[in-house]
């Protein structure tokens, strides 16, 4: 298994910046691409044969399948074999009922019955006290909206968590995880402790220019590697899939070197 793994939008800014047993943090504005493209990256990476998990925490499950199916996947094949698993944290908080589905590890049952991070926590030390099991092994976990939790717990359980359960169990297990937490909504505090425990940033923005909206991409840190922090425009197709253009400008040509950090709760 590579060390690194080759992802569309995300290996065209930071070329073999993305890695297993690595935690990636995106910090996207409400408009912009961000969904599309957790989409998109998730579809080439199941189509290059990686393992895959899409965990949503504010999207219906279907939703996410015929978002994948018309991007070009058999997403019941992918399903069955266990290369993609949709972990549903949505369900849960809404009158919805959850349909009836093939068993599941208990990695993700734990994620499914539960946005309470003390019993993802308690799940996560009993499951490493296990011999692990090659599915859960060097896995991309892609997070749809992860600060959602944040509403479920105080903001010092969620870095708690991520610091002593999170962050290690990438490591253990080798799973690449993309985060995510939309600009804003929290504390100054909560994203600098967010920031500071994971292994790169990446902001998603949205502006308007000439009465349109514009979507940008700029991978904002990395620990350890070089890279180009201009940002980059996106390009939404009929399909859904998104596309880096050949454009990149620097913030202060745009005059948006605010977007750096945002607004922020107080």
């Amino acid at each position: 298994m590579p060390d690194t793994l080759t992802l569309p939008i995300l290996s065209e800014i930071v070329p073999r910046g993305f890695g297993y047993g690595k935690n990636y943090l995106v910090e996207f504005d409400p408009h912009s691409l961000w969904y599309e493209a957790s989409l998109t990256i998730a579809t080439h990476s199941l189509k290059r044969g990686i393992k895959t998990d899409y965990h949503t925490f504010t999207h219906i499950p279907d939703e996410i399948r015929e978002a994948f199916a018309n991007l070009g996947l058999n997403v019941k094949k992918l399903e069955d074999d266990n290369t993609l698993r949709i972990v549903d944290s949505y369900s849960l908080t809404t009158l919805l009922k959850r349909s009836k589905e093939a068993e599941k590890s208990g990695i993700v049952q734990s994620m499914e019955r539960s946005l309470n991070l003390n019993d993802w926590t308690k799940d996560n030390f009993d499951f490493v006290k296990e011999e692990i099991p090659e599915i859960e092994k060097n896995r991309l976990h892609i997070d749809d909206d992860t600060s959602v939790l944040v509403s479920y717990n105080d903001e010092k359980t969620f870095i708690d968590h991520w610091r002593t359960s999170a962050i290690p169990w990438a490591r253990i297990f080798g799973w690449a995880m993309l985060h995510s937490s939309v600009t804003g909504a929290y504390s100054e505090n909560f994203y600098r402790q967010f920031e500071s425990i994971c292994d790169g940033i990446i902001d998603f923005r949205s502006r308007e220019e000439n009465g349109m909206i514009e979507h940008y991409i700029r991978w904002r840190a990395t620990r350890g590697k070089p890279l180009d922090s201009r940002w980059r425009r996106l390009r939404l197709s009929n399909n859904g899939e998104v596309t880096l253009t050949a454009e990149s400008r620097p913030a202060a040509e745009l005059g948006i070197g605010r977007w750096l950090r945002g607004p922020r709760k107080q």
